[in-house]
């Protein structure tokens, strides 16, 4: 459900991006072919982020939630290390799932 070529997804279980720890990211989840399967609408959602990286923003179109991920400026990212964002979406009838992704800190 990662969306664009940033995605590294030969394992699609476990997508990952490369970050630059001065980078500002907007990332898109796209949600909308689950939530057609399951013949159910967006209700909500949620992002969290492993320490180290912090979500400014978020927001939810068509079924695609797109994240504003950036480094916490309070925290120091591990060069090599991947960190983990979840995206959790419940759907009108409360159907809940996670798409967990992750962005490999390298300095470009």
């Amino acid at each position: 459900m990662a969306t664009g070529n940033f995605w590294d997804v030969s394992n699609p279980a476990k997508p990952v991006g490369l970050f630059d720890p001065d980078g500002v990211y907007d990332l898109s989840i796209d949600w909308s072919t689950w939530l057609a399967g399951l013949t159910d609408t967006y209700a909500s959602h949620t992002i969290t982020c492993e320490l180290g990286l912090e979500c400014e923003s978020s927001a939810q179109s068509a079924g695609v939630i797109t994240a504003r991920i950036l480094k916490d400026p309070a925290e120091d990212l591990e060069i090599g290390q991947k960190y983990a964002i979840t995206c959790h979406i419940v759907t009108a009838s409360g159907q809940e799932e996670d798409q967990t992704l992750y962005l490999k800190v390298v300095e470009k």
